[in-house]
């Protein structure tokens, strides 16, 4: 599930952009399909993942913790990455496209669906006084997991800036 598509502009070359990745990730060749998210890789590297540089793609995940640790760390969601190098006349193109593991985006659809259920349920009922009850628990129960994914996708898109040392994305015409 794709939340993200980001077009950065490096100055660096395509081969020194693969270099630059190579130095921060771990490759896993058993990485299939980051998607599922749930990986152990033992490394010190801040990335893990599927470095392609023959077709120009890459696959990474953000390196995370045990549970504790993780969300005092502030990575609540698996993110993975998708990345697309391609040259563009003298300048370098990445695409990145930044998604969640279908366990976060599962956890993310109960997080609305089981609410809005639950509302639905309550007026045709015509229970009024659950559905004022009900309001207050939908706004804190809906808007933290939200407002948590859109810190963690501001602070991996600025990793993903240092990680390929360019500033920032370039928007589409």
């Amino acid at each position: 599930m794709t939340l993200r598509t980001r077009t950065y502009e490096s100055e660096n070359s395509y081969k020194d952009v693969f270099k630059l990745i190579l130095l921060d990730v771990e490759r896993d060749t058993a990485l299939e399909n980051p998607l599922f998210g749930n990986l152990t890789v033992e490394t010190n590297k801040p990335w893990v993942g599927i470095i392609d540089s023959g077709n120009g793609t890459f696959k990474i995940l953000r390196t995370n913790s045990f549970l504790p640790f993780r969300i005092l760390e502030g990575n609540f969601f698996d993110i993975f990455i998708h990345g697309e190098v391609s040259v563009d006349g003298n300048k370098t193109r990445i695409e990145v496209k930044v998604g969640l593991s279908w366990v976060s985006a599962i956890f993310l659809l109960f997080t609305y669906l089981v609410p809005i259920l639950m509302l639905t349920t309550f007026i045709v009922q015509n229970d009024w006084t659950d559905v004022q009850g009900l309001i207050g628990w939908v706004c804190v129960f809906s808007l933290i997991p939200t407002a948590l994914l859109i810190v963690q996708l501001n602070r991996t898109e600025k990793l993903i800036c240092d990680l390929l040392c360019v500033r920032e994305h370039v928007p589409k015409d």
